[in-house]
């Protein structure tokens, strides 16, 4: 009785008949699901703003329209800065085209209150039904 190296039968090579693809697939989920975790998280606003603090600090709902209001005047939609006269123009587009009913105001602690103003005339114009005033929690 002889010992056979490698543990092969009759001395043939064997190869592989298909790729065990389940660890890559393991590895792909997992990925997809950090992604869907972290991706509401991330909200931009288009601008550099520090947000004023609260005790509840509520940063808006996920999958909201976000108008950003910096401390300089300057104003962004959904991260794209915009002038002061295209303000209405890009929340009624941006809000058509994403049907959304809900406003979030991300505005500078230091931005003028006719700026926050001019945003919260410029969502009831554009029909929008709720407004949220994004802050950040108190530490």
């Amino acid at each position: 009785m002889a010992i056979q190296a490698g543990g092969r039968r009759g001395g043939r090579r064997g190869g592989f008949n298909e790729i065990n693809i389940t660890p890559l697939t393991d590895v792909f989920l997992v990925l997809v699901i950090i992604l869907l975790i972290t991706a509401p998280l991330i909200q931009n606003s288009g601008l550099k703003v520090e947000l004023p603090s609260s005790s509840s600090g509520d940063k808006g709902e996920t999958k909201s329209l976000i108008v950003g209001v910096g401390a300089d005047g300057k104003f962004a939609v959904n991260g794209t800065v915009v002038s002061p006269n295209a303000l209405l123009s890009a929340i009624q587009r941006e809000a058509k085209a994403t049907s959304q009913k809900v406003l979030v105001v991300q505005a500078d602690g230091n931005a003028k209150q006719k700026d926050v103003v001019k945003v919260m005339d410029s969502a009831r114009q554009a029909g929008l039904q709720k407004l949220v005033v994004a802050t950040q929690q108190k530490n």
